[in-house]
């Protein structure tokens, strides 16, 4: 039978959520697909399209915008079934989304594949994309986990004059000021740096305040002045805490302060009765590294973030 790319429906979500859990490695359920779908911004750009029907779907593509790809740039995830490669899907979805992109002025693609899967990286190369970033992934095993021998390091830091706090019963200026806060120190993550400031807007839904807000897992370390000198972020995503940033103001690095702000991350994640945390970080950024690794952060396998530009820019 004659393989056609046809556009992707609601109908369609059981099949999709089984086939990109199958490629991806994941346990995504209907539900939650279909909570985040509805909670997506109207006004990012995401399409989809898929090879086949019902259960038997083979393929899809899904072309979207994602916060941390560089400005003009959007993601591709191109998904096929491992019993029908080597049939001419994926090429036949890959010629739609070279359209698509043409179409929308796209200046490149992104696209994340598992370092432990040279088809794909092969098979993406043949199309002109190249290594950009190398991110790791690390889980903590949380129910394993004793904060005893990091608790000098907390001690350190607290004789500083630093306290630890979170954002329960913060007002809102507090809140936008703590967005703001987020947004500057994500710039001078290696993940963003030399991208554009987020708006507060992106911090917001980045956090899950929108729609799971937890004012008590983002946290501050602050100075004796009231300054605030670093922040934890964590969100969760069904049984799973997601460390989504820790940093320290440029001026309060080097006081050894982002071990003990995970740490207090770790004691509310077990406080909610969380099993495991995951977090992730470029390959660059080596003090994050050695923090997770001193605290027992265990790798799993990484992703190669991979950029094909589609159009250059030409100043007089």
């Amino acid at each position: 039978m004659k393989s056609v790319v046809r556009g992707y429906t609601a109908a369609d979500a059981p099949a999709w959520v089984a086939l990109s859990n199958l490629i991806l490695g994941r346990s995504v359920t209907v539900e939650s697909f279909q909570a985040e779908e509805a909670r997506r911004n109207p006004t990012q750009f995401s399409r989809r399209w898929v090879v086949g029907e019902g259960e038997e779907l083979r393929g899809g593509v899904h072309f979207y915008f994602f916060p941390f790809d560089p400005p003009g740039f959007l993601h591709a995830s191109v998904f096929v079934h491992p019993e029908a490669r080597g049939r001419g899907i994926g090429r036949l979805l890959w010629a739609v989304l070279e359209e698509a992109a043409r179409e929308v002025g796209a200046a490149g693609l992104v696209a994340d594949v598992l370092d432990t899967d040279p088809a794909s990286i092969a098979w993406a190369g043949r199309r002109g994309f190249r290594q950009h970033a190398h991110r790791f992934a690390s889980e903590l095993d949380l129910k394993a986990f004793d904060e005893t021998p990091h608790l000098p390091a907390l001690a350190r830091a607290e004789a500083q004059g630093v306290m630890f706090t979170d954002l329960r019963g913060a007002d809102d200026a507090t809140v936008e000021r703590y967005l703001g806060f987020v947004a500057d120190r994500a710039t001078e993550t290696p993940d963003l740096a030399g991208h554009p400031r987020w708006p507060l807007s992106q911090v917001h839904a980045l956090l899950h305040l929108d729609h799971d807000p937890r004012p008590d897992w983002l946290i501050l370390a602050v100075g004796p002045e009231g300054e605030w000198l670093g922040t934890t972020a964590m969100v969760r995503y069904r049984d799973l805490a997601y460390n989504e940033l820790t940093a320290t103001h440029p001026q309060a690095r080097g006081r050894g302060l982002a071990l003990p702000l995970k740490l207090h991350a770790i004691r509310r994640a077990r406080e909610a009765g969380l099993t495991v945390m995951r977090t992730n970080n470029h390959s660059s950024n080596a003090p994050m590294l050695a923090v997770n690794r001193r605290l027992g952060f265990q790798t799993r396998p990484g992703r190669y973030e991979l950029h094909l530009p589609l159009r250059t820019t030409s100043g007089a």
